[in-house]
C-alpha cells in the first residue's frame, strides 16, 4: 500500500483499507423522523435573501454572515481559505461551540500511515479541551471540484490517533476500542454530513498498512434541497432546509467522556 497523508487519500485509498461510505435515509441517519424547526435566532439569516437586504435593514451580524457565504460560494483567487471562514462563523452561529468548545481551522494532526510519520489535515474542527469532537473538510480552492469524502475520513482517523494519544499520556485513561466522529464535507456551500466509526481495528490496519478483513462502513446523509447543489445555500429556501439539517446533526458533537 502507498504512503500517503490524509490530504492526499482517494477513494482508492479507502477501498484499500476496506472502508465504504452507505448512504442513509433521514430517519436512521439523524435517529428521528422530521427536521427540527429552525431556532429564533437563525431565522433572520434563513430568511435574508442578500446582503443588500440586510443592509437596508441595519442587520449588520446578518449582513456579515451573508458576507463570508458569498466569498465562500464564489471565491477570487488568493482566497482558498474564504471557505473555512464561512464554516467557522456558520458554526459558532448554530450553537456548535458552547461553553469551553472551540472552533480551530487547518489543523494538521500526527497520522501513522503504513509505519510511517505522516499528517492529515483537517480544514476545520470542533474541539474540546481533549478532544477532536468535530471535523468538516471543504473543496480545495478554485479548481477543485472533487469530493472531500475521503481526506474527511482521513482525518477522523488520524482524529482517532491524537484523541487516543491525549486520553492516555495526559489524562491517563485508557485508549478507547472506537470513537465515532461526525463529519461534514463542503462542496462550494453545500454540506454532506457523516457518521465516521473508527475502530481499533481499522486504526491498526491504517498504522500497518494491511487489510482489514472487516469492512468500515461510514454513515453519509445528503440533504434533499429544492434548487441545485451547486447554489448551496445562497437561495433562501436552500438555505433554512440546511441549517435545519445542521440544528439536527448538532447532538451528535459529544465530547467522548
Amino acid at each position: 500500500m502507498a504512503v500517503k497523508s490524509g490530504g492526499d487519500w482517494t477513494l482508492r485509498d479507502l477501498h484499500a483499507f476496506n472502508i465504504s461510505v452507505l448512504d442513509q435515509p433521514f430517519a436512521t441517519f439523524f435517529d428521528t423522523p422530521h427536521l427540527p424547526a429552525l431556532p429564533a435566532n437563525l431565522r433572520t439569516f434563513a430568511e435574508t435573501p442578500d446582503r443588500a437586504a440586510a443592509a437596508e435593514a441595519a442587520d449588520i451580524d446578518t449582513y456579515k454572515l451573508l458576507h463570508y457565504l458569498d466569498l465562500a460560494a464564489c471565491p477570487e483567487v488568493g482566497q482558498d481559505t474564504t471557505a473555512d471562514s464561512f464554516t467557522e462563523k456558520l458554526l459558532h452561529a448554530i450553537g456548535y461551540a458552547p461553553g469551553y468548545r472551540m472552533i480551530l481551522s487547518d489543523q494538521f494532526l500526527p497520522f501513522l500511515v503504513c509505519g510511517v510519520r505522516c499528517t492529515a489535515q483537517a480544514d476545520v474542527c470542533v474541539c474540546d479541551e481533549n478532544d477532536i469532537l468535530l471535523i468538516v473538510q471543504e473543496s480545495r480552492g478554485l479548481d477543485d471540484s472533487a469530493d472531500p469524502e475521503s481526506r474527511l475520513i482521513a482525518a477522523a482517523i488520524a482524529a482517532y490517533q491524537r484523541n487516543n494519544h491525549s486520553r492516555v499520556t495526559e489524562l491517563h485513561l485508557p485508549a478507547l476500542d472506537d470513537i465515532t466522529f461526525p463529519g461534514i464535507t463542503f462542496v462550494n456551500t453545500f454540506p454532506t454530513f457523516y457518521k465516521i466509526r473508527v475502530t481499533v481495528a481499522l486504526n491498526k490496519a491504517v498504522m500497518e498498512g494491511t487489510y482489514p478483513p472487516t469492512a468500515t462502513i461510514v454513515d453519509r446523509y445528503i440533504p434533499r434541497i429544492p434548487r441545485p447543489h451547486s447554489e448551496g445555500m445562497r437561495p433562501v429556501d436552500n438555505r433554512g432546509l440546511i441549517l435545519r439539517h445542521f440544528e439536527a446533526f448538532k447532538r451528535f458533537v459529544a465530547s467522548s467522556d
